[in-house]
């Protein structure tokens, strides 16, 4: 007879990360969160689950090897998503990229890491075997998602464009510098990698929030972020060591990709940039 799992070695044999599945099996309404441990429902008792005790670990729970996982049933595709949202499919997608919910693959997306965390389920056509997401109904109320949704369909504009958090930054920096693409910056170093931006044909952002830290006291915001393939590219000429580290810090543990520049890097933009890009699977010239 088999040997149960417990959810972390039943995720590891799913090829899933463990809080992902910890998240899906509470969803599915198997597990709830009490007291800073996960608990064992009756749902999830008729589902396979069990309690167990070690020295070790204490009270756990784990389930059959072939554990069949919540169905998908209920859940939404894209299109569904984007009737019930209002924007074109197209364009959720592309939201969906841009918050890091969804990475380019071959003949479709393939859901992230911090997309299986929202609820995302990774699904591939029956007959072409081209990947294809769905997606739970609550993902309208997750607050990354709700806020990007929010500002693609130009909702609350008034809001934010007086957010406090950086009012006063923008009050004694004035965006003066007007761009090719019609940006304005705030200094000639940021124009001059706008421009290179735009002369490359890489779509980019100006001064965008960093999603994962929105509703925080302080808000991180980057210089640029380019939407094909989720890059930020932040200018940090200017700051100290411990901000910089900081800045470092975050990005990495978020798990974003980062591209920092220094004034040195202005001057040989046409080598720089490309290398860094391409690192990241972005080849441009």
């Amino acid at each position: 007879m088999a040997k149960p799992l417990s959810t972390t070695a039943l995720a590891k044999k799913l090829g899933l990360p463990a809080k992902t599945l910890f998240d899906r099996l509470a969803r599915a309404g198997y597990l709830v969160r009490e007291a800073q441990r996960w608990c064992l429902t009756e749902q999830g008792r008729l589902a396979g689950g069990r309690t167990t005790h070690s020295e070790k670990f204490g009270e756990y729970v784990v389930w059959p090897e072939q554990m069949a996982l919540p169905s998908a049933e209920g859940l939404l595709s894209v299109s569904k998503l984007s009737e019930q949202t209002g924007l074109g499919r197209e364009s959720l997608l592309g939201l969906l990229h841009e918050i890091g919910y969804v990475a380019p693959a071959p003949k479709g997306w393939r859901v992230t890491d911090s997309g299986l965390a929202a609820g995302g389920i990774q699904q591939a056509d029956k007959r072409t075997g081209a990947p294809y997401s769905l997606w739970p109904e609550g993902l309208r109320r997750e607050p990354m998602f709700k806020r990007a949704l929010a500002q693609a369909l130009g909702q609350d504009a008034d809001k934010e464009s007086t957010h406090g958090s950086i009012a006063s930054f923008r009050a004694k920096f004035d965006a003066k510098y007007r761009t090719l693409d019609g940006h304005y910056v705030r200094s000639v170093a940021e124009l001059t990698l706008d421009n290179w931006l735009y002369l490359a044909g890489l779509a980019h952002a100006y001064e965008r929030p960093v999603r994962q830290t929105l509703g925080q006291e302080n808000e991180t915001y980057c210089s640029f972020f380019l939407p094909r393939g989720a890059i930020y590219i932040d200018y940090v000429e200017g700051l100290d060591e411990a901000t910089l580290a900081e800045r470092q810090a975050l990005y990495r543990q978020l798990g974003l990709r980062l591209i920092q520049l220094h004034q040195d890097d202005l001057t040989s933009l046409d080598e720089v940039l490309p290398r860094r890009l391409l690192a990241f699977g972005i080849e441009v010239y």
